[in-house]
């Protein structure tokens, strides 16, 4: 399966003129999620973004039509119900997260055919369970009178670390009388062996003192897709030289707030002291 075919025409700067006027702030969170979480569904932007799934469908497919977003729906599979549209950036979209990030269209090395890829990679399927993670606590959070504060996919997550390893997200959660919980997330799908989960284990002991996260003492919390490996993966890491959770969870499963409140031991630092080391 392929995306749908576009226009590889060079955006015209009318067309990028007139862009700017139509979009909305919201428009302009859309494309930096997009961009950042690399892949999210109809429903996750709207948990997101939107109050309703009729406006998240019709503002997302306006998007489209204005070249801000592209889609695509995966192929059916036996079992899994229907397919949602998958959203992804689009060429304007990369302007409009060049603009916000203050730099050039060239500087943010985007191209399209990343995004293509995804339709039939192995990637997809774990990059939809890590931000079904995400979206999910960042509506039960506000619904608890919270907050999903921050969220970095791989790519803020990488910078945080200062490049040494990449966890799959970093978020930053605010629940009342609480203090800020920060956590560094990694989703197994059963394929790692136990020694390489060691050997993370080791390095995220390693790289988060030299982080920008060295104040804050994360919590690493490793999601697995059952509780018999969840037991078996925590017992092979049980003297790891820094403490990972390890939680059973799947798309679909437990919800993503209950998970967080197993490790209601952990106790974080302040969400301003998150800033780059001199």
């Amino acid at each position: 399966m392929t995306l749908p075919s576009r226009s590889t025409a060079r955006l015209s700067e009318e067309h990028l003129t007139q862009l700017a006027g139509r979009l909305t702030d919201r428009d302009r969170r859309i494309a930096l999620d997009c961009y950042e979480h690399r892949l999210l569904t109809t429903e996750q932007l709207r948990r997101l973004h939107f109050t309703t799934p009729r406006k998240a469908r019709q503002r997302l497919s306006e998007l489209y039509e204005l070249r801000v977003l592209d889609r695509f729906r995966p192929a059916w599979q036996q079992g899994e119900g229907s397919t949602p549209h998958h959203w992804t950036l689009d060429a304007a979209g990369a302007h409009i997260v060049a603009a916000a990030r203050g730099i050039t269209r060239r500087e943010l090395l985007w191209t399209r055919e990343p995004a293509a890829a995804l339709v039939d990679s192995t990637i997809r399927k774990h990059l939809h369970a890590v931000n079904e993670f995400a979206t999910r606590l960042h509506e039960e959070a506000r619904a608890a009178g919270g907050a999903l504060s921050q969220w970095l996919g791989e790519r803020g997550a990488h910078e945080l670390m200062r490049g040494i390893l990449t966890p799959d997200s970093y978020f930053a959660l605010d629940l009342p009388g609480e203090p800020t919980r920060h956590v560094l997330l990694e989703l197994d799908r059963g394929t790692e062996d136990h020694e390489r989960l060691k050997t993370k284990a080791r390095r995220y002991a390693k790289a988060i003192p030299r982080s920008h996260l060295h104040k804050l003492d994360p919590l690493i919390l490793l999601l697995v897709p059952s509780v018999g490996r969840a037991q078996a993966v925590a017992a092979s890491l049980a003297d790891a030289p820094r403490p990972v959770a390890v939680e059973p969870w799947t798309p679909g499963g437990e919800l993503p707030l209950a998970v967080i409140q197993r490790c209601a031991a952990y106790r974080g630092g302040r969400a301003d002291d998150l800033s780059p080391s001199p």
